[in-house]
């Protein structure tokens, strides 16, 4: 999930900021959802969940991981 730091913006304490690796289009997952697929599918604890870019073949990541 998203890194819990301190953030003026009450949005950004409620959904995590991902970005396409291939495109770079941005988009704010709600952190709910994000919960909700840490159930459905564990996975890989240490990994984010990933979702497929709407715009283009590519896969969308938490920015934080961008900058790891």
């Amino acid at each position: 999930m998203c890194s819990k730091g301190v953030n003026p913006n009450p949005e950004d304490q409620h959904s995590c900021l991902y970005q396409c690796e291939l495109c770079g289009t941005q988009e704010r997952i709600p952190n709910d959802i994000l919960e909700y697929f840490d159930v459905i599918d564990p996975g890989d604890p240490e990994s984010p969940a990933t979702f497929r870019c709407e715009r283009c073949p590519g896969i969308m990541y938490p920015v934080s991981w961008f900058r790891a």
